[in-house]
C-alpha cells in the first residue's frame, strides 16, 4: 500500500501528498549509528499526507498549536522505527501525527510525553477525525484518538496523567504481591499488605474517574 493513496478520512483540503527526503531528518543532524540504520533500513519513504492548519480546514489556531502534519511512513517490514519517529517529531517544529504503513496495515502513532500508538488495523479502517473548536482542541482530539481510541478532546492530558498512573500503579502492585507471597516474616508481610492496600485504593479512586 503506498502513502500517496492513504487520506486517513480526512478532507481533501488538507491532502498535501509531497515527499520528504529521509536525509534531511538525519545526514545533517546530531544521531546515533542506530537511529541512522532505522531512517536507512526500516523505512522505504516518507510522505507528508496532510497539513492541518487554519488555511485548509478553517479551524483557527489555538494558542499552543499552529499547525498539524500527519506524515506517511512506508516501512521496509513490519518493525516500527520508534528512535526513528522520536526523531522526526524533534526536528520538525509543528505537531505530528504518523501513519506507518507495511502492506495493507496502519498503525497511528502521536508524541505527546512519549510516543503512543494504536494497534495495527487494515488502511481501509484506519481513520481521523477532526474535532475542536481550536487546533489545540483538534490535537488533543488526535492525540485521544491514538491513545484512548476516542476523539474526546476535553481533558486530554487529565486523561493521560491518570492513565499512566494507573499503569505505573499496577506494575508497583504486582512487584508487592509477589514479594509478599516469597516474604516469611510477619512483621514484614503486614507492612506490605499495607502498601498493597494504599495502592489498590489509589487504583480504584483512578477507575472511578
Amino acid at each position: 500500500m503506498s502513502s500517496a493513496s492513504v487520506t486517513l478520512g480526512l478532507p481533501s483540503t488538507a491532502l498535501v501528498g509531497r515527499a520528504m527526503p529521509k536525509k534531511v531528518f538525519y545526514e545533517h543532524l546530531k544521531t546515533t549509528t542506530a537511529i541512522k540504520d532505522e531512517f536507512v533500513h526500516k523505512i522505504e519513504r516518507i510522505e507528508m499526507l496532510a497539513a492541518i492548519k487554519e488555511k485548509s480546514i478553517h479551524i483557527p489556531a489555538g494558542e499552543t498549536v499552529a499547525e498539524i502534519d500527519v506524515l506517511g511512513i512506508q516501512l521496509s517490514g513490519a518493525d516500527v522505527p520508534y528512535d526513528a519517529i522520536d526523531q522526526i517529531a524533534k526536528t520538525v517544529p509543528n505537531k505530528l501525527l504518523f501513519a506507518c504503513l507495511e502492506g495493507e496495515s496502519c498503525k497511528l502513532l502521536a508524541k505527546s510525553d512519549k510516543i503512543y500508538e494504536t494497534a495495527w488495523l487494515p488502511v481501509g479502517e484506519a481513520s481521523l477525525e477532526l474535532r475542536g473548536a481550536t487546533l489545540d482542541e483538534v490535537w488533543a482530539s488526535l492525540c485521544s484518538q491514538v491513545v484512548f481510541g476516542d476523539a474526546d478532546p476535553c481533558d486530554f492530558a487529565g486523561r493521560l496523567s491518570r492513565r499512566n498512573e494507573l499503569a505505573s500503579l499496577c506494575v508497583q502492585l504486582e512487584k508487592l504481591r509477589k514479594k509478599r507471597a516469597g516474604e516469611k516474616q510477619i512483621a514484614k508481610r503486614n507492612a506490605l499488605w499495607d502498601e498493597i492496600k494504599k495502592i489498590e485504593n489509589r487504583i480504584a479512586k483512578l477507575e472511578a474517574q
